[in-house]
């Protein structure tokens, strides 16, 4: 079944981190979907499963960041059929940061989140859906 993917960053404490944010998270969750066989996000079908994802990321101190959270909310609706839908959404923080390698730890919490949440919540959902 085929799924697409929409993500956006909502909110982010430094627009310049927001491509990483963005790549983050829609990697994690195409990552997530093609590693199921029964869905794909190559090959549109009629019947389809699109999901909406939003990051916001905050931090402790603007300038010179700790401590960092992130909420992810995937949006699930099932298109082409009688119509279903699902929300998930998880959250995470990571202490200790690397003014130097903010990107990649705003990539790795996205990326975390984001597993934890496909695994736990999304992909189950998913599978319900299936016609």
């Amino acid at each position: 079944m085929y799924v697409s993917i929409k993500g956006s960053v909502k909110q982010i404490f430094d627009n310049a981190l927001k491509p990483a944010a963005l790549a983050a998270l829609s990697d994690g969750i195409q990552d997530a979907v093609d590693a199921d066989k029964n869905f794909n996000t190559k090959k549109t079908e009629k019947i389809a499963i699109v999901l909406t994802a939003t990051a916001s990321v905050d931090a402790d101190d603007n300038a010179k960041p700790t401590q960092i959270k992130a909420t992810i909310t995937i949006d699930g609706v099932l298109t082409g059929t009688a119509p279903q839908a699902f929300k998930a959404s998880g959250n995470g923080k990571m202490n200790g940061l690397n003014a130097k390698k903010l990107e990649r730890d705003v990539s790795d919490l996205i990326e975390s989140i984001v597993t934890d949440l496909m695994k736990s919540k999304v992909m189950p959902q998913m599978l319900k859906m299936k016609p």
